[in-house]
C-alpha cells in the first residue's frame, strides 16, 4: 500500500514538474500567453526554506506548491490575475537573493 501511495503522489506532482522544468536562458522572463497568469518557479535544491518565507508572504501570491521530496527540489508559485510582470520579477528577485543554488524562472501562462 505504501508503494502505491508513493506512485500516486509522484503522478500527482508530475504535471506540475513538467510545466516548470523548461530551461530558461539567462533566467529571462518568458511571456507565452499575454492573457495568462504570471508564475514564478524554483528548480533545484534549496539550502533552507526558512530563508524564503518572507518572499512567500507576498499578498499577490495565489498559490505556492513545493515538491514532497526532502529537501524539496521544486517550488511553483502562481500569482493573482491582477499581478503584473514587474511584480512577478520582484518576487523572483526576492527568491534569487535567498534561495541558494536553485534556479528561479518566470513564465506567463
Amino acid at each position: 500500500m505504501k508503494s502505491r501511495t508513493r506512485h500516486l503522489m509522484g503522478l500527482a506532482l508530475l504535471p506540475l514538474a513538467l510545466v516548470s522544468c523548461g530551461e530558461v536562458p539567462s533566467e529571462e522572463t518568458i511571456s507565452s500567453d499575454p492573457s495568462g497568469r504570471w508564475h514564478v518557479s524554483v528548480l533545484g535544491p534549496r539550502e533552507s526554506d526558512a530563508s524564503i518565507e518572507h518572499c512567500l508572504e507576498d499578498p499577490l501570491i495565489d498559490e505556492a506548491i513545493q515538491s514532497a521530496n526532502l529537501p524539496s527540489t521544486h517550488l511553483s508559485i502562481r500569482l493573482l490575475e491582477t499581478a503584473t510582470q514587474k511584480e512577478a520579477e520582484r518576487i523572483a528577485d526576492c527568491l534569487r537573493a535567498n534561495v541558494g543554488s536553485g534556479k528561479v524562472s518566470i513564465i506567463r501562462q
